[in-house]
């Protein structure tokens, strides 16, 4: 294991456990399920990242930086769009599809490992749609 691979096991442990806890605390928010989904897909990204950056540097060279930068995007956005409140569904389905899209461009080298932050992402898609049932209150005028 190399210094980048423990650095970046260490950051995606530290926001998944930031994401667990804070599930712990909003249990009754209905969308808290698909934060922290968000949250863990931002923390593996980073992980994935920072412990393929020398691999990438070493093959890639200059290139790394977009190999590597569209994921890191791609998760990023859907967590900004949580925490300002807008677009949220629509922002994770994008930056599922790009994750998902670049992972299956890039083949069998690096994109495979951008294959599981993209499922977690599209899972905090299907948690974040809300429930068709309603709930009925009071009476009907009956």
């Amino acid at each position: 294991m190399t210094i980048a691979a423990i650095v970046g096991g260490v950051v995606a442990l530290f926001v998944a456990v930031a994401a667990l806890m804070y599930l712990s605390r909003h249990r009754a928010a209905p969308q808290a399920v698909g934060r922290v989904l968000r949250l863990l897909a931002f923390a593996a990204t980073i992980g994935i990242a920072a412990a393929l950056l020398p691999f990438t540097v070493s093959d890639s060279g200059a290139s790394a930086s977009y190999l590597l930068g569209v994921p890191v995007v791609a998760a990023a956005c859907p967590l900004v769009a949580d925490l300002v409140g807008r677009a949220v569904a629509v922002t994770t389905t994008i930056g599922a599809l790009v994750m998902l899209a670049w992972g299956l461009l890039l083949g069998l080298g690096i994109g495979l490992w951008f294959l599981l932050p993209a499922l977690l992402l599209g899972a905090a898609v299907v948690a974040s749609i809300p429930s068709r049932r309603t709930a009925v209150t009071g009476n009907r005028g009956d």
